[in-house]
């Protein structure tokens, strides 16, 4: 008897915790994805004679879409962002890791926090693993287990993804090397005095210089590439003379449907209906969490909207404390959701902007300010002696009152793809 209600205890904490991973996935979901599991869905508890889903399916989740993709209507052509692949394929090799349910669940939130470049996503919190963690299983871990799962997919393949910032992810690369020891230790050597601009390329050795070509500043390869796809657009925003008005485009989770699918759900004697109620249950905090969360953004960017200014610099971290919910969820909320404005079509997350504090003044400037600034530097510069990433970070600061490090100059010069000033030099 103990055994048994052992068992089954640890039966239902599977399902807690798939259950959970499940609805932290549904949060980065497009429309179409969702559609499709909603397709699935209807496979399996309804039969194809059922003529009142059949409509349902007909009108919303198949044949229209397919239709307005010639009627230019809400279907357009743009670089769909390709993060997935990256996604199935670190989480395959987690599947096969030996890891307990609850490592298992620490590793799928981390994985789907990688982005398309392969990068973790930098608003990702710790607190938030900690808190599911608590709550599924009532136990509390520290950030050394997180730490040790996120170094175990670091080291999936391809190795060195999952960083947060390059200096992690090439240290990871070059651990994964098939190189001695004394190959290893030299590479890291010249590497560091490389990035700190100490030696030039020239004076390391062919066999280090061999061995920097096995590294890449990005581990993702081809994950990230994008590709021309068709995307519906999750969020529909249109203005009159004083506001914008905000609404999901979400035909497709029309009431009466919802209703037919949860009472078939709950006749149902299938072992899958806990998983089909979760479902349904996570795809409502979705809309919900979807329709504030882009409400807000569109309110802080209507200037922006109404081409009356740029962008507000506006972070996770302020949308998260704005409306009370995690900036995990805000960042998977955001992610792979178009918004269709009434004369283009933008990604959601694109109304967020970093914020980049002027010391000096005590105002802010966004990234792409700061990036702009960057640029004009590099364009006006004595081309036959570029500026250095430490003399462009004085000279921001000097002309423009901006305080940053040189790591971060580094960083947003990166973002521009201007190569570093000894590959800038013209005779």
């Amino acid at each position: 008897m103990v055994k048994q209600s052992l068992r089954q205890q640890q039966r239902q904490s599977l399902n807690v915790t798939t259950s959970l991973g499940n609805q932290i996935k549904l949060l980065s979901l497009s429309g179409f994805e969702i559609s499709a599991r909603l397709n699935e869905l209807i496979n399996d508890y309804f039969d194809e004679e059922d003529k009142k889903v059949a409509h349902f399916r007909n009108e919303y989740l198949i044949d229209k879409y397919k239709n307005i993709l010639y009627q230019g209507d809400f279907l357009n052509s743009v670089s769909e962002e390709k993060d997935s692949d990256l996604q199935k394929q670190l989480l395959d090799q987690l599947e096969v890791s030996p890891l307990d349910e609850m490592q298992m669940l620490v590793g799928q939130f981390l994985i789907d926090s990688v982005e398309q470049n392969g990068r973790l996503d930098p608003e990702l919190n710790f607190q938030d693993i900690k808190k599911i963690v608590l709550e599924d299983f009532n136990v509390s871990i520290n950030d050394e287990f997180i730490e040790e799962i996120l170094f175990l997919i670091q080291n999936f393949e391809p190795p060195g993804c999952a960083y947060r910032n390059i200096n992690e992810s090439l240290n990871i690369q070059i651990e994964n090397l098939e190189i001695s020891s004394k190959e290893r230790k030299e590479l890291k050597e010249n590497l560091g005095s490389l990035i700190q601009e100490k030696i030039d390329i020239k004076q390391i050795s062919e066999r280090t210089s061999k061995n920097l070509k096995k590294l890449s500043l990005n581990p993702a390869g081809g994950f990230g590439a994008a590709a021309e796809n068709y995307v519906r657009p999750d969020v529909l925003a249109v203005s009159d003379s004083n506001n914008w008005h905000v609404s999901l485009n979400d035909d497709f989770m029309s009431k009466e449907l919802m209703k037919i699918i949860r009472n078939k759900i709950n006749a149902s004697e299938s072992e899958n209906t806990y998983d089909s109620k979760s479902f349904l249950k996570g795809l409502e905090r979705r809309q919900q969490t979807l329709l504030i969360v882009s409400e807000f953004l569109i309110e802080a960017q209507k200037n922006f909207l109404d081409d009356k200014s740029g962008k507000v610099a506006i972070s996770n971290k302020e949308v998260s404390k704005n409306l009370r919910i995690s900036e995990s969820t805000v960042s998977r909320i955001v992610r792979n959701k178009y918004l269709q404005l009434p004369n283009k079509l933008i990604l959601l997350k694109d109304l967020l902007e970093r914020r980049v504090n002027k010391h000096n003044e005590g105002s802010d400037v966004t990234s792409e300010d700061l990036k702009f600034l960057l640029k004009q530097l590099i364009d006006d510069e004595d081309k036959s002696n570029p500026l250095s990433d430490e003399y462009l970070k004085i000279e921001l600061k000097k002309k423009f009152k901006i305080s940053l490090s040189r790591r971060t100059v580094s960083k947003y010069r990166l973002e521009l793809e201007i190569p570093a000033s000894r590959q800038r030099v013209e005779k």
